[in-house]
């Protein structure tokens, strides 16, 4: 009951971001299959995917300014209709210079729409309930981003309908929101100035559990459908890979965030990376399919939780 009335509040936004991430979770794969299948190189691919954090990045400094302006709900609502949008231009222009301008414009909408999503759950959580919130949401975004890779069962990578329905899916994640009956955040006209360096001093380990996951995320995304190719794997194969690792995200989710909640967080996470680390070490020795299938899926459990905590961990050393 008491994990009940925690989700009341945030209902709206998790509806949302199940919708959001079932489209976002299946167009990263569904790239890198198309990519493949029209002669892009490794390199290539890498390149391209790596345009969607660059945009990511650029994206921090917009985000800010756009919610300000507009508002939550409005500047949800403005950068989901970017990333259908430049979803279907990927197929209809297929050339490999065009795809890393769609992604990095993909990338830096995307941003923005997490940094609503997550600083509306901020303002809906108290200091002792944010691990658990942000699992929650975790639990929501990687149930989301599992179910996604079972979508590559309904079509060809190579047809329109895939890219089709990333783009219902990330339209339709604009409903719940416009929607609620609940008050998005109050937007304070005079804000704190923030930088790096800033809070490199006041959260040292946040900023590096926060940047070293999203790079260790970047390559997982990017490169384990190419990786698991090589291996032999068919769609199959790489959309089991993908969702074994992405539902032991999603099963450890809540374990981890109550355990940091009611004990030292730093502690917490500096666990969870050692053992992520060690996993991934393992996981080159790994003697059979059903072995690797198993790290695969412990790992995702452990490194999916870093941001979260990382997050948590942030918010709990800021002024409000």
């Amino acid at each position: 009951m008491q994990s009940l009335a925690l989700l009341k509040p945030i209902q709206s936004i998790l509806w949302s971001v199940a919708l959001l991430l079932l489209g976002n979770g299946l167009i990263s794969t569904l790239l890198t299959l198309r990519g493949t299948s029209e002669g892009f190189s490794s390199a290539v691919m890498g390149m391209i995917m790596s345009a969607y954090f660059v945009g990511f990045i650029c994206g921090t400094w917009v985000s800010g300014r756009l919610i300000r302006r507009m508002g939550h709900i409005r500047t949800f609502a403005f950068c989901a209709s970017i990333c259908a949008t430049t979803t279907l231009l990927h197929i209809i222009f297929i050339d490999q210079w065009a795809w890393m301008g769609f992604r990095f414009f993909y990338g830096l909408a995307y941003i923005t729409l997490m940094t609503v999503i997550e600083s509306w759950l901020n303002s809906q959580a108290a200091s002792h309930e944010r691990g658990r919130i942000f699992a929650f949401y975790m639990v929501v975004n990687l149930g989301a981003l599992a179910l996604a890779q079972q979508l590559l069962h309904l079509d060809s990578p190579e047809g329109f309908l895939l890219f089709a329905l990333v783009s219902i899916l990330v339209s339709w994640a604009i409903l719940p929101l416009t929607l609620t009956r609940r008050n998005q955040p109050n937007i304070a006209t005079e804000r704190p100035k923030s930088s790096l360096k800033n809070l490199l001093r006041i959260a040292p380990l946040s900023v590096a559990g926060a940047s070293l996951s999203g790079l260790a995320m970047g390559a997982f995304w990017s490169m384990t459908p190419i990786y698991a190719t090589q291996l032999g794997y068919d769609i199959s194969g790489i959309a089991l890979i993908m969702s074994l690792t992405i539902i032991g995200g999603a099963v450890l989710q809540i374990p981890i965030g109550r355990y940091s909640d009611k004990h030292d967080r730093p502690k917490v996470m500096t666990w969870v990376v050692m053992l992520a680390a060690a996993i991934s070490i393992m996981m080159i020795i790994a003697s059979s399919q059903k072995l690797l299938l198993s790290m695969f899926f412990i790992w995702g459990g452990l490194a999916f939780s870093i941001y979260p905590l990382s997050v948590a961990q942030l918010i709990d050393q800021l002024h409000p």
